[in-house]
């Protein structure tokens, strides 16, 4: 099993590999789709136990995503399932609960979607230029606004960086929501996905639909019931973005 360092250290390479800095937050859905370009990422209601699932056929790949998880826990979920797909020879679908498994790759894809989301340099940075000496829950809800990334996954980097202790752990889990109000956020990061948004698919497959379309190897039927098979149907009857509802 690789160590927590290993998986941070690849999650750093990952950053530098696409472009980006270790110490900037990032939009993980917009940089997955611009980076993945053979991955369809689609979100759909799942079992609640259920955070995503994931397989690869030659250089095809798929990503679902429980979109009635949190906004929080769906950027994490999907940094874990990017694990799964670049670092593992597995063609099999995986199905992946969350937190606290004891399956060695769940919990290697854990930590490497911790440090691609929030690598160590930069907490250690955001904590030196914030000058924090001993984390509160003030800051904690800052830092994981900063980074969007889930309240849950803040606090078991913040763990397992021995920067909090177990009691501040269990103390710092509940009435998030409410807190962030009062310091100012939105819920957005907290809240599953709006109802336009319950059902959606990004990347490859509307791509290589489009292409198949122009190239005229497909109808323009065939192309909107493709289309409508991962709930775009925005695209079939030119809806703007938050006009549809998919049910």
């Amino acid at each position: 099993m690789k160590q927590y360092y290993d998986t941070n250290q690849l999650a750093e390479n990952l950053r530098r590999e696409w472009g980006i800095d270790n110490y900037s937050p990032i939009d993980i859905f917009s940089l997955t789709i611009e980076k993945m370009p053979n991955l369809t990422l689609v979100l759909l209601p799942l079992d609640e136990k259920i955070s995503g699932c994931c397989s690869k056929i030659g250089i095809d790949q798929v990503i679902f995503i429980n979109s009635e998880h949190s906004k929080g826990r769906q950027n994490f979920t999907l940094a874990h399932e990017i694990y799964h797909l670049i670092y593992e020879d597995n063609n099999e679908w995986l199905i992946c609960s969350g937190y606290e498994t004891n399956i060695n790759s769940e919990k290697e894809a854990d930590n490497f979607a911790s440090s691609l989301l929030l690598p160590s340099c930069a907490l250690n940075d955001y904590m030196r230029k914030n000058n924090i000496k001993k984390w509160n829950l003030k800051d904690i809800i800052f830092c994981e606004q900063f980074f969007q990334i889930s309240h849950v996954a803040m606090l078991y980097k913040l763990k397992t960086e021995k920067l909090i202790s177990q009691r501040d752990f269990e103390d710092y889990k509940y009435n998030i929501k409410r807190e962030a109000i009062k310091l100012g956020f939105s819920t957005e990061l907290y809240d599953p996905a709006p109802e336009n948004k319950k059902y959606f698919s990004f990347g490859n497959y509307i791509r290589l639909t489009e292409k198949a379309f122009d190239d005229k190897k497909i109808s323009i039927g065939k192309k909107e019931e493709l289309l409508m098979d991962i709930f775009r149907s925005d695209i079939v009857y030119g809806f703007k973005e938050g006009d549809f509802i998919e049910k």
